[in-house]
């Protein structure tokens, strides 16, 4: 029966997508055969464990070939982050999107109270396959150290993906609403710098993984003194009974906070906004359309805290290749910090394409047009990772003066990569819309945005000066296809 209900739920939220882009909603058939190619939660979940089953053997050999099977464990603790992260983000955002959809509105006149665990359930279960992307890993470190280690790394991995899942629902459940009123916009963005600074921890533990992983036998006392920290206690899958006592703890714990925030999820979903009202002058400012697509996405945004941690999360993930470049301080560096968000430009889209909601139907009665539309996302899309290049590279520059050269980089890759990402999910698209966030779309757009940034770096290897105009001229070729 919960399954069904699930299902329904999946269903309705693909409906409600798709209903929002007009070259389906005006041609039946189209619809139909989009609805039952992406309706099915079945078919979701089979091609996506798919999917993150096969990029998960691109991290069996880190864990297989090193000498000590100590560092195995120690390696593959540090992959554990990845379901953690995934989850924690994917349910923050999607929550939000889901609720904006009016899914849970029909039962807000009824007298039943379990809306927040149909949702929670719903957003674990389409989660769950990224788990899989430690599948392979999980199997090296069987291999390496026995079959009882490899389950229980499964079950550490999983039991990460619960943690993320209830983080993110949790991060809902405090800031998910949207708020108005006097300095609603600065106190939604102390709330996701404070996401961003708890996610940020988990970099600094991987790193902290990588350096225990080095020094092991010095500081193998100090890794087992704090084994009750996730992600150090994957590393006990060593010792059978210690992992397994630690995976009970941690279910107690993450199942105690999880069934506290689902009870308080209906109440989060049935009390609607909360807005705060104030009187003012009114202001009346004039901007291109583009632009003022962007600033609307950015009022939105800083209403909301989970929207606005997903147009941030492109600076978290550089996190690890800033610090490598404040490290060495080479132009080599910095430049590997600008390639890094270039190519995490592109994941702010999910969050980009979620803004709007059920704004679609608003945006149609708009004399705006669809290359409009784009260019003012490209703008939303791009306006962090260029900012917090541009000053990254300028502030490295005080140390290296010669990492200048990378400046331009800074300011045209993350437009190029954005762009293209936008350019792919909306092709054939001839209205606003909602476009099908398809795993096809996804590998290409990946694929895409690979042979960009590997062509910048290796133009820049050649000489530095001959990957500017190749830049340039993907940007100019993007720009001309928004604007025609």
């Amino acid at each position: 029966m919960e399954w069904e209900i699930v299902n329904v739920l999946y269903r309705e939220m693909t409906y409600k997508r798709l209903k929002a882009n007009p070259q389906l909603s005006t041609d039946w058939n189209k619809f139909i055969k989009a609805f039952k190619r992406s309706g099915s939660l079945k078919k979701a979940l089979l091609s996506q464990s798919i999917l993150f089953g096969i990029f998960g053997l691109m991290l069996f050999p880190g864990v297989y070939y090193v000498k000590d099977p100590s560092g195995s464990a120690v390696i593959y603790a540090s992959y554990c982050l990845l379901p953690l992260i995934m989850a924690l983000y994917g349910t923050a955002v999607t929550a939000q999107y889901a609720i904006s959809l009016g899914l849970f509105e029909p039962l807000l006149s009824l007298p039943v109270r379990v809306g927040g665990k149909y949702l929670s359930v719903m957003l674990l279960i389409t989660q769950l396959p990224s788990v899989l992307f430690l599948l392979p890993p999980a199997v090296a470190l069987s291999l390496k150290l026995g079959p009882v280690a490899g389950v229980l790394g499964f079950a550490w991995a999983l039991m990460g993906a619960m943690l993320g899942h209830t983080l993110g629902l949790l991060i809902y459940d405090r800031f998910g609403k949207a708020s108005g009123g006097k300095f609603s916009g600065l106190k939604t963005a102390f709330k996701a710098f404070g996401i961003l600074l708890v996610m940020s921890l988990f970099y600094g533990l991987n790193y902290l993984q990588r350096y225990v992983a080095s020094h092991y036998e010095t500081l193998k006392g100090v890794f087992e003194k704090y084994s009750m920290a996730y992600p150090f206690s994957v590393a006990t899958v060593e010792k059978p009974l210690l992992s397994l006592g630690l995976l009970a703890v941690y279910g107690l714990v993450i199942g105690a906070v999880y069934v506290s925030t689902v009870r308080r999820l209906w109440r989060r979903i049935s009390e609607g906004t909360a807005t705060e009202r104030r009187g003012g002058k009114a202001r009346l400012s004039l901007h291109s359309p583009a632009l003022a697509l962007a600033l609307k996405d950015f009022k939105i945004a800083t209403r909301n805290t989970s929207l606005l941690t997903g147009l941030l999360m492109p600076v978290v993930v550089i996190i690890p290749s800033l610090a490598g470049a404040l490290k060495s301080g080479s132009e080599n560096a910095v430049l590997g910090f600008v390639l890094a968000i270039g190519w995490t430009s592109a994941i702010a889209i999910d969050a980009v394409l979620k803004i709007d909601g059920r704004a679609f139907e608003v945006l149609h009665s708009l004399p705006l047009s669809l290359r409009t539309f784009l260019r003012g996302k490209l703008v939303t899309m791009t306006a962090v990772p260029v900012t917090a290049g541009l000053l990254a590279v300028l502030g490295l520059s005080l140390r290296n003066p010669g990492s200048l050269k990378v400046l331009p980089l800074a300011l045209l890759l993350p437009v190029s990569t954005a762009g293209t990402t936008l350019t792919i999910f909306y092709w054939g698209i001839r209205e606003v819309a909602l476009p099908q966030t398809t795993w096809k779309k996804m590998l290409l757009a990946l694929f895409a945005n690979g042979l960009i940034i590997g062509a910048t770096a290796g133009l820049w290897y050649v000489e530095w000066f001959l990957s500017l105009p190749f830049v340039l001229l993907v940007d100019a070729l993007l720009l001309w296809y928004l604007s025609r």
